[in-house]
């Protein structure tokens, strides 16, 4: 079952997602940035190539992947 049924990135490190379920988010990656894995994503170039399988929101040629899960984290924790 996919969780994400699209997402469209927003100014900054704000990424919008649409859910299967119906439930629309957006999701605040600013923190992410400052994390080794994902530190790629402040160039807004990148940013803005965020596309999703289904299960995962995929930055350019695949280098960069989140899960739906880590991106919920980010909402519900503020930092995943």
């Amino acid at each position: 079952m996919h969780y994400i049924k699209a997402v469209v990135p927003l100014t900054g490190t704000r990424l919008f997602m649409a859910l299967e379920s119906g439930s629309m988010l957006i999701v605040d990656l600013s923190v992410r940035p400052t994390f080794v894995r994902f530190q790629q994503l402040a160039d807004t170039d990148l940013f803005a190539s965020a596309r999703t399988d289904g299960d995962y929101v995929i930055w350019g040629n695949g280098q960069i992947r989140i899960t739906a899960r880590e991106l919920m984290e980010a909402v519900l924790i503020g930092e995943a």
